[in-house]
């Protein structure tokens, strides 16, 4: 099987499209037999940016640096085999996709050397796994008529379709059209999005929600005395909806010492949010984090008594998932995937935008996460998220997909 990837972990963006790479070990996990080929061109390390100078000269100087370019020696072609799959690089620029675009020729031109390089090492590959539906899902599309193999598209966009890849009146544009059209599966990570997607009169088959590590997440014991922490975990942009967070914990106003807000994860927002708790009065009981490694977030699971996700909107929310397995109760606003994962047996779900209810929400569930048995939220999103859990599902489409 060939992976295609609109995101993927990369030296400058390590947590882009994590979820891809966690569905393709999985996969390789499950099925040790099959021969999994993950095709990259470089991702965020060759992206290019119009607004940032420092950004460009970073993706310039990667891609002098691989093999193949003009004036070096080598093969333009890099393979690593990782955890039973293999991972295939032929380094191509990018950019934003609102000027020509993105480059997509290119990272079609590389995309098809890159399986044309897999079939050569592994033979002919049955099916085609495209995640996003631009650029990856387009790609697929004309590869999959150049070699004649089915593809399916899983999306994870969110706004759908985002600014850049919308017409006029707000509707996908003919590349993502083709994307789905053309797709023998299409399959959604939550069934908010599924909805969206068919409100585009676009085809949605199949909900596959993402795919945790649970032998990454698990479930200790809350920690005993000292202040109630909850913790949230996520890029600081608009998105997350920290700065609703900030304003719903100074609505509440809990008794000082009692309660502290642990925050992970750097971005452009932060030093705005900052000064904005330091104006709502709350930064004596907010605790910034900074960026956080894969491998240091059980850590600051294990730390808190309860999660808190504040987005105005997800296709997924993964960290929802990951703290559940580390037993820990959770909050979230209803802005899309936490919907699907978030019931009265694991945590409270509120409207998002709405700093009054996730107040009262953040109150509600100071008083009650005692009363959730950590086990249970262990065992309840294991059944549903876990690696072995995901790829059970991911296996039996692509079985349907080639009538097996």
């Amino acid at each position: 099987m060939f992976v295609l990837p609109s995101w993927y972990p990369s030296r400058v963006v390590p947590l882009a499209g994590l979820f891809v790479r966690e569905q393709v070990a999985a996969l390789a996990a499950l099925r040790p037999q099959w021969h999994i080929v993950v095709g990259l061109w470089g991702h965020h390390d060759g992206a290019l940016s119009l607004r940032s100078a420092g950004a460009s000269a970073r993706a310039l100087a990667w891609r002098v640096r691989q093999p193949g370019t003009a004036g070096r020696t080598g093969r333009e072609v890099a393979w690593r085999s990782v955890g039973g799959w293999h991972e295939v690089t032929t380094p191509r620029l990018s950019w934003t996709l609102a000027w020509r675009g993105g480059g997509v020729q290119g990272l079609l031109s590389a995309s098809r050397r890159n399986l044309q390089q897999a079939v050569q090492r592994f033979g002919p590959m049955q099916l085609l796994h495209a995640h996003v539906g631009f650029p990856a899902g387009w790609i697929a599309s004309q590869l999959a008529a150049e070699v004649g193999v089915p593809y399916v598209l899983t999306e994870h966009m969110s706004p759908f379709p985002v600014a850049e890849l919308a017409t006029a009146t707000g509707l996908p544009n003919a590349a993502l059209r083709m994307a789905f059209e053309r797709a023998a599966a299409t399959v959604a990570v939550s069934t908010t999005l599924a909805d969206r997607i068919r409100a585009c009169s676009l085809p949605c088959s199949d909900v596959v929600p993402n795919a945790v590590d649970d032998s990454r997440f698990v479930s200790t014991a809350p920690p005993l005395g000292g202040p109630f922490v909850f913790f949230a975990l996520g890029n600081l942009t608009p998105q997350k909806g920290v700065d609703v967070l900030l304003q719903a914990l100074a609505l509440w106003r809990p008794a000082a010492g009692t309660v502290e807000l642990h925050i992970g994860g750097s971005g452009p927002q932060q030093a705005a949010l900052q000064k904005l708790a330091q104006t709502l009065g709350v930064a004596g009981c907010v605790r910034w984090l900074g960026a956080l490694r894969p491998a240091d977030t059980p850590a600051h699971f294990a730390r808190c008594h309860a999660f808190v996700l504040a987005s105005r909107h997800e296709t997924f929310g993964v960290v929802l998932a990951e703290a559940l397995m580390c037993g820990r109760p959770v909050l979230a606003t209803r802005c899309g995937g936490p919907v699907d994962i978030v019931h009265a047996g694991n945590g409270l779900l509120v409207p998002a935008q709405d700093p009054a209810a996730l107040a009262q929400g953040l109150a509600a569930l100071h008083r009650t996460a005692s009363g959730f048995d950590r086990h249970a939220l262990r065992a309840d999103a294991i059944a549903r998220f876990s690696r072995h859990a995901v790829a059970l599902q991911l296996v039996a489409l692509y079985q349907r997909v080639l009538g097996l």
